[in-house]
């Protein structure tokens, strides 16, 4: 799947501006309306071996992150349903009630949708929010700042590696309004930092990388797999990041890097580990555009290449 060239000719042809944020901003009597829609489907969003209600709540969360990450909480969200053959009705009404969870947890309401059939299942939503000032991906101001994230990274990339199901995203709160820029992590870490660097021209960015590893990886990973690597994979974890201005203070998150912006010259993303330091030179793999058996090469050959 190549998804940015797509997005790039669907917006060209509709005009709209996709990675300026998180989700589209649409100017709407006198304030900005958010608007964001996902997809998901149990093959292609690593849901197999979650139960229903959980799938639910990976997806509505999934759904409502793109809203957190500009600042604000959902309002509404609609959706559409394509179903097979292979479920019955009370496996869908499962997965509703997950969904449902999640909407009520952020006061939100369903509030419409559409039902049709498809060879595989797949779910669509769009989440919408009234916002005057936005949180973007694009800066607010060129200044230094710390980055943040709401929790750390890796578990859920670890559990693709090994064929486990992943672990529910923990519902998070919107990023702060001080917030000078912010994506989520749908994509994993290194996807985030590559959202970032293609709206702003000369940021430059120090990753604390161990800082960004969760505990939890170490412990779980077989011989031979560093754990930096979790931090490259693609599987969505949903964690927030953002950018702050130096010494601001920020509850219930976790501080992973810092930044700046230069005059001139190309952005500079340096990877700190382990005592050593690395470039992010390139967009990390995507998993959709490579087979299963490749992800775990893919993923090594990219940490290798952030070394030399």
């Amino acid at each position: 799947m190549q998804e940015q060239k797509l997005i790039e000719v669907f917006s060209r042809i509709h005009g709209t501006r996709p990675f300026g944020a998180d989700a589209e901003v649409v100017p709407f009597e006198g304030t900005n309306l958010l608007v964001s829609t996902d997809s998901f489907s149990e093959r292609e969003d690593f849901l197999s071996g979650l139960e229903p209600e959980a799938m639910g709540r990976v997806m509505a969360y999934g759904a409502i992150a793109d809203i957190l990450a500009c600042g604000v909480k959902p309002d509404f969200l609609i959706q559409a349903w394509n179903i097979d053959d292979s479920h019955d009705e009370r496996f869908y009404e499962r997965v509703a009630q997950g969904v449902q969870h999640v909407v009520s947890h952020y006061g939100a309401k369903v509030v419409g949708g559409d039902i049709g059939s498809a060879k595989e299942w797949c779910w669509t939503a769009t989440a919408f929010a009234p916002c005057k000032t936005p949180v973007r991906r694009v800066a607010s101001q060129r200044v230094d700042f710390d980055l943040y994230a709401t929790g750390p990274f890796g578990a859920a990339n670890v559990a693709a590696f090994l064929g486990r199901k992943i672990p529910e995203p923990k519902l998070r709160s919107p990023v702060p309004s001080s917030a000078i820029f912010a994506t989520d992590t749908s994509g994993g870490l290194f996807d985030a930092l590559e959202n970032f660097r293609r709206v702003n021209p000369g940021v430059w960015l120090e990753l604390d990388a161990e800082r960004a590893v969760s505990p939890e990886v170490a412990r779980s990973l077989p011989p031979g797999v560093e754990k930096g690597w979790s931090l490259v994979g693609g599987v969505g974890e949903y964690e927030l990041v953002f950018a702050v201005p130096v010494g601001t203070s920020v509850a219930d998150a976790v501080k992973i890097g810092r930044g700046g912006f230069a005059a001139q010259g190309a952005c500079d993303f340096r990877i700190m580990y382990g005592g050593k330091i690395g470039h992010m030179s390139t967009p990390p793999p995507d998993y959709r555009a490579i087979p299963r058996e490749n992800w775990l090469a893919e993923t090594a050959s990219y940490w290798t290449s952030l070394w030399r």
